[in-house]
């Protein structure tokens, strides 16, 4: 029997910035490098959940674990990739100055209509707001590839064996694309350095682009 093929994760940055004004703290113009969640297969090719931009201290490194990719779009307008539909992808995401690594999460789920997918996202955010083990730190909203999205930063309380807690801070952030007919919930996970970072991780995810 043939070995299993499991999709691989594809993690592309290219060298060439753009240049984007007022993100340096002295004010003058800061460089982010495009990057690309995707996955890849022999059997289906590579299927790419988004495409973002970093500023210039910060990378992406392969995740934990194999991506998973149970449903993918029609393929783009040039033959390069495939929208994954349904699937997750976990990553590292690594501030290099400040020597903080997050766990960055990326889920699709696939909706026919946007009124079903706009209300599964307003009970999870809900939820979150609600749990009694979490502690909302900011909450917002923001314009992702031109989508209404809703953000939490959130600190998660859990307790451990012999009464200990553990505290996981996270930054939570989900939406509905029209284009390609899917909802992307987006976790980034770390620990209590995160706030400092919250900035800089909202304005990452924001960057998503989702469809072309």
């Amino acid at each position: 029997m043939a070995e299993e093929q499991k999709p691989e994760p594809l993690l592309c940055l290219t060298n060439d910035g753009v240049a984007v004004p007022g993100l340096d703290d002295d004010g003058a113009e800061a460089t982010r490098r495009k990057g690309c969640l995707a996955s890849y297969s022999p059997f289906f090719g590579v299927g790419t959940f988004a495409f973002l931009e970093l500023p210039e201290a910060w990378d992406l490194r392969v995740g934990p674990e194999p991506p998973e990719c149970d449903l993918l779009g029609n393929w783009n307008p040039t033959g390069e990739f495939r929208w994954v539909v349904k699937g997750k992808l976990k990553v590292f995401l690594v501030n290099e100055d400040g020597r903080r690594i997050y766990l960055l999460s990326v889920e699709a789920r696939d909706f026919r209509r946007a009124s079903d997918a706009e209300e599964t996202l307003r009970k999870k955010m809900e939820k979150l707001r609600k749990d009694k083990a979490s502690e909302v730190l900011e909450e917002g909203t923001v314009s992702i590839s031109g989508h209404d999205a809703s953000y939490l930063v959130l600190a998660r309380h859990k307790k451990k064996l012999f009464g200990r807690e553990e505290t996981r801070y996270m930054v939570i952030v989900g939406f509905f694309c029209d284009k390609t007919g899917r909802m992307l919930w987006v976790e980034v996970t770390g620990g209590p350095y995160l706030v400092e970072d919250v900035a800089d991780l909202v304005s990452i995810i924001s960057s998503l682009s989702c469809h072309e």
